[in-house]
């Protein structure tokens, strides 16, 4: 079953590596390069924008594949809102020690938030946004959290329910020793909770994102975009997509 458990991680995790010295790209903009240790010992790599000066913090995590140089364009979707940004890499990605594994990527989120009450940043001004993958990271970190709010974008409710369409070779109802159960902790977020979804997504189906937000406390919202698959919300939604989490932002947590 190891051997099992390893083919899968192969099909889940996707992550490029990057020099130890390469600056960050020139569309990063004013990003400070930052390192954090998890708990298991692993240092992992973040960008850090610390601009508004003393804003609210977006903690962005990102989906299974590539590091966050190349995630970095999402901070000119983001910086429109008026936040202050941290995005990390995980385990095993870009400049990140370690392999990548469910229990390290649990760690990479706690690692951050710690980082940033480092930084004299409370939980209340922290918006966790997960990506794909990165959504069930932000799940696990929610839970039991006075976080300012919780941004689900095209995720999965477990790591089962969407193993078909994630690992085509595998035999209906086999186990994968990853978990990624979301659905079982959403229920236990403390903050507002918003929930975007294409409706064409054609990797983690739409009523994947259904069944997040049912279960979610309220308040919440649900965003669906009209057209868009997997990879391309933004930019199927286009000035929409961040209008509305400002909206969503504003309405619910006064910023």
């Amino acid at each position: 079953m190891k051997g099992l458990d390893n083919l899968a991680r192969r099909f889940l995790y996707y992550p490029d590596r990057l020099p130890r010295d390469l600056p960050p790209p020139s569309w990063a903009g004013n990003a400070e390069e930052v390192w954090m240790q998890c708990a298991d010992g692993v240092r992992i790599h973040g960008l850090w924008w610390d601009e508004p000066a003393g804003a609210p913090v977006i903690l962005f995590l990102h989906g299974n594949a590539q590091e966050i140089y190349s995630w970095s364009l999402v901070r000119m979707e983001l910086e429109p809102l008026g936040y202050r940004t941290l995005l990390i890499d995980y385990h095993g990605y870009g400049k990140s020690e370690g392999e990548p594994n469910e229990k390290g990527l649990y760690l990479d989120g706690e690692a951050a938030l710690e980082w940033l009450q480092g930084k004299g940043v409370a939980e209340g001004d922290v918006v966790v946004f997960g990506k794909s993958l990165g959504g069930a990271v932000a799940c696990e970190i929610a839970r039991d959290r006075p976080l300012r709010a919780l941004i689900l974008e095209s995720t999965f409710t477990s790591l089962a329910s969407v193993a078909r369409k994630l690992f085509p070779f595998l035999t209906r109802g086999v186990p994968l020793g990853e978990r990624y159960a979301s659905l079982e902790k959403i229920g236990r977020a403390r903050c507002p909770v918003l929930v975007i979804h294409g409706d064409r997504d054609e990797l983690i189906p739409v009523e994947e994102g259904l069944e997040l937000y049912a279960a979610a406390p309220e308040p919440k919202e649900l965003y669906l975009v009209s057209g868009a698959g997997h990879n391309d919300v933004s930019l199927v939604a286009g000035e929409e997509y961040t209008r509305r989490i400002g909206a969503f932002l504003e309405a619910h947590t006064g910023y």
